[in-house]
């Protein structure tokens, strides 16, 4: 079986090319198929025309000088020159989402190609405000995103917001759900390791500062510091909207207990990890948070880390069964600050959290069992195609 992935974008500035879509390429490989990803890497200037091979995996970056359709054209030219059984689209937008539609095109015309499957991790129209596309842009995307998932061959989809939707919008295309999986017994950056608790107690944050409202914030860690005043944050993540960020230090007034990190390379993540005692992840149950599936919750969970989490989308399905401590999505700031020091007050409580997502990962979560599930549904979708 040869798998090619499209990515509508590179390796070095988002998450979902190195943390999701080159697993699924490396199980491809590793269950005997063969397995290329295709990169226009606009976002990653850089990697320009550069080729290398990760674990089996041939990564293939275009050149990306000229318009978008002279890069759409090298995509086509290099799909042409792999003649691949399966092509798998890293979400319906911007290259791959043009790809989609010349492959719809071709298949309207009845030429022979490959069987078409469309992965989806996020739903795309909610990041609209966020990145703050102008209009044209923005409906673009829109449109691209409904008649991606519309018109696919089959769908994977990382979350299971994302299957009820991909069952509205195309209610007779097969649909994996497939979440984002670690690799054990570690992770590609580190091996997992138990946490070093520090004095005085720390709390990591990953926030990109579009997961809850900033007053909410604000008003979490007030509560939190009121009751257990030594309490230290670490903030890591770089904020999508850098006033969000400005407006929870100003909130606080510059509190000297926040060490403000940004973003964290991968490299230094379990260094990380052996600095605190409890990792957070608040969310409100809003349709961007619905339809995610954290890595860096799945990540922060295989290093033995203790969770305090919203239970919002994917976030309660990586807790569930006592794997992270979760709280009610409606919960009041002053709530989710209560679940976080019952949890940093009890050392036991700490360590059976840390057991049970090890479990739970272990069971539900590896790339070795979540790649059987892929290639069994790959067979599927070309058997549908012929």
């Amino acid at each position: 079986m040869k798998i090619v992935y499209v990515a509508p974008f590179g390796l070095c500035q988002k998450t979902t090319v190195w943390a999701r879509t080159l697993p699924m390429a490396q199980q491809v490989v590793q269950k005997g198929g063969s397995a290329t990803i295709l990169v226009p890497p606009w976002d990653c200037p850089e990697d320009a025309g550069k080729c290398w091979q990760d674990q089996g995996v041939d990564i293939l970056h275009t050149h990306r000088t000229g318009s978008v359709p002279a890069v759409t054209a090298r995509l086509w030219a290099a799909l042409g020159r792999l003649r691949p059984d399966i092509v798998h689209l890293v979400k319906p937008r911007a290259y791959a989402g043009i790809i989609q539609w010349l492959l719809w095109a071709r298949q309207l015309a009845r030429k022979p190609g490959p069987a078409v499957v469309l992965d989806i991790d996020d739903w795309e129209q909610a990041w609209t405000s966020v990145a703050g596309y102008r209009p044209p842009l923005s409906t673009f995307l829109r449109w691209q995103e409904l008649w991606g998932i519309s018109h696919a061959g089959a769908i994977t989809a990382a979350s299971q917001w994302l299957v009820q939707k991909a069952a509205d919008l195309a209610p007779h295309t097969p649909v994996l759900y497939l979440p984002n999986g670690v690799q054990w017994p570690g992770t590609s950056h580190g091996t997992v390791q138990a946490t070093g608790y520090s004095l005085p107690p720390t709390v990591l944050l990953f926030s990109r500062f579009v997961e809850v409202e900033t007053a909410w914030l604000a008003a979490f860690w007030r509560a939190a510091r009121t009751r257990m005043p030594q309490l230290h944050l670490l903030v890591a993540g770089q904020a999508l909207q850098p006033q969000r960020e400005q407006q929870f230090a100003a909130a606080l007034g510059n509190d000297q207990n926040i060490t403000w990190m940004g973003y964290v390379e991968p490299t230094r993540l379990a260094d990380l990890y052996q600095q605190v005692a409890c990792a957070i992840f608040p969310a409100q149950a809003t349709p961007l948070n619905l339809a995610k599936c954290s890595v860096r919750l799945a990540t922060t969970l295989l290093h033995g880390v203790p969770v305090v989490a919203s239970a919002v989308g994917e976030q309660a399905n990586y807790g569930r069964a006592g794997a992270a401590r979760l709280v009610p999505a409606e919960a009041s700031p002053a709530a989710f600050a209560d679940a976080l020091l019952e949890v940093i007050a009890d050392p036991a409580q700490q360590r059976a959290l840390t057991r049970q997502a090890r479990q739970q990962l272990l069971r539900r979560y590896q790339w070795s069992h979540l790649g059987d599930q892929l290639l069994a549904f790959y067979t599927t979708a070309m058997a549908k195609d012929q």
